[in-house]
């Protein structure tokens, strides 16, 4: 008589899986409407303001023009020192390591930014499993 063990597959050892990029496929594109304050001083924050769409996305992000005609501004993750959220959660600041500033403002802000953190731990994640050791 045999007896039925339901459960014995769970402790069975498993091979190990190699990491790819499956993950970071389900990080995709993302876009937002925001605004963003323009200056003659790429070191300041503007008075004035351009309609924009923000598409953040597993390379960087870009700054494209509302009409979704041309990108003004390609980022890539490394250029990057910083992102800064306001108090008020409606303005955000972006912090390139060549000391310049963007600022927008987006009543989405917050999600822009959850957006970001969650691409930049894929990507960490990613690099780990791989055992890259570049900066990305």
């Amino acid at each position: 008589m045999k007896i039925a063990r339901p459960l014995s597959g769970l402790f069975k050892k498993q091979p190990k899986r190699r990491m790819d990029h499956a993950p970071l496929n389900e990080l995709s594109e993302s876009r937002y409407k925001v605004e963003q304050f323009v200056s003659e001083d790429p070191f300041t924050k503007g008075k004035y303001t351009q309609h924009r769409i923000l598409s953040v996305c597993v390379d960087g992000i870009k700054v494209i023009t509302s009409c979704e005609s041309d990108v003004i501004e390609e980022i890539f993750w490394k250029d990057i020192l910083q992102f800064n959220l306001k108090e008020s959660w409606t303005e955000w600041e972006i912090v390139l390591k060549d000391r310049r500033k963007l600022y927008f403002k987006c009543e989405k802000a917050f999600d822009i930014h959850c957006k970001t953190d969650n691409i930049l731990d894929g990507i960490i994640r990613n690099n780990r499993s791989n055992d890259f050791s570049e900066e990305f």
